[in-house]
């Protein structure tokens, strides 16, 4: 089920968006991975202030470990915000991130950029909490 609630008009970068979720499956992360560009970051916040950031392939490779244990993970956006300018658009969202019984909630930011036609993921930053 399409959980993720959205605003934008632009049917390519809505497509996206909803690939980010219903690919975000074990058995399609090399599905999901091609929706981020090669030299996509991500970034967390850390409860000291400090940050944790990840190269594609280590966040790839972050996932791929969590869906190994077996347990059922999934992702869900609310309340999305679509912002675009030209060739950039940048996506603010509440999330949910369950890991088996576990219930994790707070807030992302997506940064992307329309290259060759087709909208792709250049970074992404994220916060449990508050």
């Amino acid at each position: 089920m399409d959980r993720t609630d959205r605003t934008t008009d632009d049917p390519a970068l809505a497509a996206l968006l909803d690939d980010y979720i219903a690919l975000y499956r074990g058995d399609a992360l090399e599905r999901w991975r091609a929706l981020f560009l090669a030299e996509f970051v991500a970034l967390s916040t850390n409860p000291d202030g400090s940050v944790t950031a990840w190269s594609l392939d280590a966040f790839v490779e972050r996932q791929r470990a969590a869906f190994a244990t077996g347990k059922p993970i999934s992702e869900w956006l609310g309340n999305v915000a679509v912002e675009r300018r030209g060739r950039l658009a940048s996506v603010h969202a509440e999330f949910v991130w369950t890991d088996g019984d576990l219930l994790r909630n707070g807030r992302l930011m997506l940064l992307v950029v329309e290259r060759h036609g087709a909208w792709r993921i250049q970074s992404l930053a994220f916060d449990y909490g508050a």
